[in-house]
């Protein structure tokens, strides 16, 4: 499913929820979604369990206490060694079932390290590991003094899409990408609306002298292999092309 640019930009990481129970209906679609993805990304070494009623990853003092309320149900993104870009792969199928689930009218955010991994329950090989997860469930309004002032602190300062284009790694200025590619407007506006591992947005895209558009990262560090995963996803779902994995990676248009 493709997702409109109003749709990428209306969400928003969601840190409070309500008691009640998931759906039905969008519980199917979120189970679904799961076995697509985890069947379209096995030989990349990704997939990803939906854990229901089990609040205890999201239970610990010094890891989560007071960052969250009521989470019970959560994906986990889980990654192979054997995975050349496994971690990528994961930020851009884990964005895809954000997106569902916001699609389906609940909340989810992306979380990397505020919660306690020895409580969450999936089983794993000897080369697997937990990239990250993704809360979701029914949005709260009410919010924790804690959480209120993580959700201020973390609110993205505004980015103007053109900030994604990186100039120095160009071999065409935004004007002369743009008017080659008339699609690349709308694809920044998508990045800009990405979620990023602490508000970074570190992911960039320019236009080589090979006429192919390329993607990378203004900077590394622990999770921003993840964001070029997710800005991947957004840029895609609004543009006529695949990416390529790795940094670097070509956009080749339909």
């Amino acid at each position: 499913m493709l997702y409109t640019s109003n749709q990428l930009r209306d969400r928003h990481s969601v840190r409070s929820y309500t008691t009640d129970p998931i759906p039905a209906p969008a519980l199917a679609v979120l189970q679904q979604e799961v076995e697509a993805v985890n069947t379209e990304y096995a030989s990349e070494g990704v997939r990803f369990v939906l854990c229901l009623d089990s609040p205890a990853a999201f239970g610990s003092f010094k890891k989560s206490y007071g960052f969250f309320r009521n989470v019970k149900n959560y994906f986990v993104a889980i990654v192979d060694s054997s995975g050349a870009n496994a971690r990528e792969v994961a930020g851009y199928a884990g964005e895809r079932l954000v997106m569902a689930a916001v699609a389906n009218g609940l909340g989810t955010c992306f979380v990397a390290a505020t919660y306690d991994a020895s409580r969450v329950s999936v089983e794993m090989s000897a080369t697997e590991s937990i990239a990250f997860l993704i809360t979701v469930g029914v949005a709260s309004e009410e919010k924790g003094f804690i959480a209120g002032l993580v959700e201020r602190m973390t609110h993205r300062k505004s980015v103007e899409p053109e900030e994604f284009y990186d100039t120095d790694l160009a071999f065409y200025n935004l004007a002369e990408a743009e008017d080659r590619l008339r699609y690349l407007r709308a694809g920044l506006r998508a990045i800009a609306a990405a979620p990023s591992a602490l508000n970074k947005q570190p992911v960039r895209v320019w236009l080589g002298e090979d006429t192919y558009l390329h993607a990378g990262l203004a900077m590394t560090g622990d999770y921003t292999d993840i964001d070029l995963g997710i800005a991947k996803f957004n840029f895609q779902n609004v543009t006529p092309g695949k990416w390529e994995w790795g940094v670097g990676g070509r956009f080749m248009t339909r």
